[in-house]
């Protein structure tokens, strides 16, 4: 997993590969304003999901990871804590489904990161992630959730 602001990892490109270079010079590039929430397409490699909703308590949210694709998590509005643990030490609760590139797990929030506009958590293949967690109150976010075909 990495975490940090889009223009601190734009500022360190030659540190990735050619496919999450492209990623995010795509979120630095694209105007987000007013795009529907949804799935939106942009070409083989790349696709994204504009996602809104209310933070809830960790107990409400749960837990996936994916295979095919790279997430990358852009805030565009509000603040969220987003869950982290490495995948063997969680439980699989439904086998991946290929279909959505997920295998959904559970298991204790140990550690979490809080990220707000502007901020980018990156979530490998290994990553089990727990997105949509309040940051100490309920509240509206915005984000795009940019997925890069490995």
């Amino acid at each position: 997993m990495i975490v940090d602001t889009l223009n601190h990892l734009l500022g360190n490109e030659a540190a990735f590969g050619e496919k999450l270079k492209r990623g995010l010079q795509f979120l630095r590039d694209t105007d987000f304003t007013g795009l529907a929430a949804g799935r939106h397409s942009v070409n083989e490699e790349l696709f994204y999901f504009v996602n809104e909703y209310e933070t809830k308590a960790a107990g409400e949210c749960f837990w996936e990871a994916h295979r095919v694709n790279l997430d990358v998590h852009y805030i565009l509005e509000g603040t969220e804590r987003i869950g982290y643990s490495a995948i063997e030490r969680l439980q699989v609760t439904e086998e991946y489904n290929p279909e959505k590139d997920a295998v959904f797990l559970s298991g204790e929030l140990q550690s979490a990161v809080v990220a707000g506009p502007g901020d980018v958590v990156i979530c490998y293949p290994q990553d089990g992630h727990m997105t949509g967690i309040e940051a100490g109150t309920t509240e509206a976010v915005r984000k795009i959730v940019l997925k890069i075909k490995l």
